[in-house]
């Protein structure tokens, strides 16, 4: 392997001199001598006559165009004259550099999709002048990968002239034909298309990011003369002062084809040098070169611009393939070929993680790359919407980038902790049962401990569970379960004493200790609830899940709880045929799927796996910890504070006394406090015969909605069973889920009464008496 020395002065020279060899404007161009400000050139006469006729009406009304048009150029030609020095908005100039710093090559050669992009130039380290950077690649290599002439696209050239030329719009120059203003990446590209025989990318708006369009638009119009274009886009006696939209013809199948051939071809070739590149960055980092040696700021600016020249490759491709026009196997290739996956690994991911590994001195670096990056994932958000779960995940992942490097403001952090968790909201939204988007969420709840933990448990406990969570979650238990067990005591705070006891049941530490840290939080609770009155509506969920994700063994691959979940959901399937009573999306096929790793249980097997599961110390403890929680609960008669966390329980013994496997764990809920607690409830509704007898969610209730907690507990394997089919189809805004409305409180306490009556039809534990209209326990001996 080549060992890492300062890179060829031949390459550095040229990223520094880049904006001192650009193309001079044409020798014939001509420039208006009638407006106020120099920088407009024309390459014709005609363009120019064109110009003076909508700018410089009044000048010419009195003359015949021929006369006008040797008048203006005998002007134009004697103001060219009197100036030595073109305008750095003339048609061909500007300051681009070429593609040779995108490719980081030291011959002046096209990327290899044969496009020209600027490279930022304000990419400045606040901490000074850095010493040269090591070499990347050798000479030769340069030479092989992307030295070798680009072949041409083999598209026809359009027969039809653009209704406005980008090269008579330069840099800084107002068009001669008002248009909207665009960027000047935007002119530079389009002067490159008359020139190139390829078919034009197809027409997407763009939203208002600051994302310039990588190439111009796919337009077709009847061939005719500039002129003769302009005066039909711009004249219309109706609405004089509009531009007037172009016409336009589809594109061929075949054309489209082959400009997403082309397109792929010269993203993978950048996709290759910047699989380079970041590789051997990273094994420099490793041990090939100084550890505190840092990059120059050329180098910094080369290797961004090639990324962004990779990203805008994906763009281009992401139009083309997704176009209205493309075939079903056209729009196929970009799932095929996993293009979104590898656009976030090679393009930004890689090249993220070895701007962090620089800090502090690529900070202003990263920021940049951040931006840049986020902008392109929200512009292929609103413009692709074919992948619009990748890109909100994407989303997500770099406000959380952009919230872990900012160490100075932490208004600033907070903010962007805030653009994050609302990309990860909404992605959990649309896909609930994926324990990976849980995951993210609990990293950006600190310092919130109950928070992040329930998280991490719910992360855990879903259908599609996030395994690497068994790990994360560790970092929240260590630094408590480190402490010596003398230093706790029962008047530490309720969080710590809460996760303590998780930690001891994850780590199966000693059942002493555990019974200490349950013993601490549970004498603490009651107090508690009257302390933080409404704010325990949320609290009350979070504990409920996180004590249910103990019976799970937290997300363990032997769980064997799990196991008789996935039984029951084949053999519900297997019933039911291909239909499932849920909407979420979590069928059992893609639920088996994620449990290939232990072996499936069958109907013979289940009575001994439930033995085993009784003495298992887990299970055993987080079976205790969650009934004990739900008796002082319940002991709290009349407190709607605690309704969220009865309601949660309540689903979870419905659903299991559903299950022929484990309607036995229901025998030892507290059946004598739950009876207290409804028949109360009940008391304090003006009408009881009206609630009862009923289903828990009634078909003629067309206007009730999801409750906050419901959003918390769905996608869980133990809830795919609770919720009706379309119930979240009704749901709230993301900002109105959480708002505790009277009428919220109303369907929660109707929601509460129906699960109890459900439980009731079981004939097993409770039952309801509809002449007295009251709960009571069926057999006494089987409560606790």
């Amino acid at each position: 392997m080549t060992s890492n020395v300062d890179i060829h002065s031949r390459w550095v020279t040229a990223l520094r001199t880049q904006a001192k060899t650009v193309d001079a404007p044409p020798p014939e161009a001509l420039p208006c001598p009638y407006c106020e400000h120099s920088g407009r050139m024309f390459q014709t006469v005609g363009q120019l006559y064109s110009h003076a006729k909508v700018e410089h009406t009044s000048l010419l009304d009195t003359m015949d165009p021929d006369t006008a048009c040797a008048q203006l150029q005998r002007a134009a030609l004697q103001m060219k004259g009197h100036t030595d020095q073109s305008s750095d908005a003339t048609v061909g100039g500007g300051s681009t550099p070429d593609i040779t710093t995108l490719s980081l090559e030291t011959r002046g050669r096209l990327s290899p999709s044969g496009k020209k992009r600027p490279a930022d130039s304000d990419f400045h380290a606040r901490r000074g002048k850095a010493p040269l950077h090591p070499e990347i690649y050798d000479e030769e290599e340069y030479a092989r990968e992307l030295g070798r002439p680009v072949p041409e696209r083999t598209h026809p050239k359009p027969s039809n002239l653009r209704l406005y030329d980008p090269k008579q719009h330069s840099k800084g120059a107002k068009s001669p034909y008002q248009t909207p203003e665009v960027a000047s990446e935007w002119s530079v590209e389009a002067n490159r298309s008359q020139t190139q025989t390829r078919t034009p990318q197809p027409t997407i708006r763009s939203p208002t990011t600051q994302h310039h369009p990588p190439r111009p638009a796919i337009s077709s119009t009847p061939r005719r003369s500039q002129r003769d274009s302009t005066e039909i886009q711009r004249y219309d006696s109706r609405y004089p002062s509009l531009l007037l939209q172009p016409d336009s013809r589809p594109i061929s199948q075949e054309q489209l084809a082959s400009e997403v051939k082309s397109i792929y071809a010269g993203l993978t070739m950048v996709e290759t040098k910047c699989i380079h590149v970041d590789r051997a960055q990273a094994a420099a980092l490793q041990g090939g070169s100084d550890p505190t040696s840092r990059l120059a700021s050329d180098h910094w600016q080369a290797l961004i611009a090639l990324h962004r020249t990779l990203l805008h490759e994906h763009h281009d491709f992401f139009l083309a393939s997704q176009h209205p026009s493309a075939s079903p196997a056209l729009r196929r290739l970009a799932a095929k070929y996993s293009m979104p996956a590898r656009m976030w690994k090679h393009g930004i991911h890689s090249f993220l993680e070895l701007l962090r590994r620089r800090l502090p001195e690529s900070i202003d670096y990263m920021l940049a790359f951040i931006y840049l990056a986020y902008q392109m994932m929200a512009l292929l958000y609103e413009t692709v919407p074919a992948f619009e779960d990748t890109w909100i995940e994407c989303l997500g992942d770099l406000g959380r980038y952009r919230m872990a490097i900012e160490d100075e403001n932490p208004r600033d952090r907070e903010t962007w902790a805030g653009v994050a968790r609302s990309w990860y909201s909404k992605a959990a939204d649309k896909n609930p049962s994926i324990g990976r988007l849980y995951h993210h969420l609990a990293i950006l709840a600190r310092p919130n401990a109950v928070r992040q933990l329930y998280y991490y448990a719910r992360s855990l406990t879903c259908v599609k569970p996030f395994p690497s969570a068994r790990e994360s979650i560790l970092t929240l238990l260590d630094p408590i379960l480190s402490r010596p067990a003398e230093s706790y005591s029962h008047d530490l705070p309720i969080d710590t004493s809460f996760i303590q006891a998780h930690g001891l049941l994850f780590g199966k530490h000693s059942a002493d200790r555990f019974e200490d840290a349950r013993f601490a939080f549970q004498s603490q609770l009651d107090n508690h609830i009257g302390r933080v009155t409404a704010k325990w509506k949320e609290q009350g969920v979070y504990i409920a899940v996180t004590n249910l994700a103990g019976l799970f063994n937290y997300g363990s691959d032997d769980s064997i709880l799990r196991q008789i979940l996935v039984l029951h959901g084949r053999q519900s399937v297997r019933s039911a045929g291909s239909s499932s009573h849920s909407d979420e999306d979590s069928s059992f096929p893609s639920l088996t799927k994620a449990d290939k790793s232990s072996q499936p249980l069958s109907d013979s097997e289940v009575p001994a796996q439930i033995k085993i599961l009784l003495s298992d110390f887990t299970f055993s403890r987080a079976y205790l910890l969650t009934m004990t929680t739900l008796t002082l609960v319940l002991r709290r008669i009349g407190d709607k504070n605690v309704l969220p966390h009865v309601h949660v329980l309540l689903a979870f013994l419905s659903t299991f006394a559903s299950i022929k496997y484990v309607a036995q764990f229901n025998d030892h809920t507290p059946w004598i406090e739950l009876v207290s607690f409804l028949n109360t409830l009940l008391k304090s509704e003006q009408r009881p015969e009206k609630i009862l007898p009923g289903p828990v969610f009634p078909a003629d209730q067309a206007d009730s909605l999801p409750l906050p907690e419901d959003y918390l507990i769905r996608g869980q394997i133990w809830s795919q069973w609770y919720f009706p089919e379309g119930w979240f189809k009704r749901e709230h805004d993301e900002e109105d889920r959480s708002l505790e409305l009277a009428s919220t409180v109303k369907l929660r306490t109707d929601r509460v009464l129906h699960l109890g009556y459900e439980l009731a039809t079981f004939d097993r534990w409770i039952s309801y008496d509809e002449q007295t209209r009251a709960f009571s326990v069926t057999n006494i001996s089987d409560s606790s």
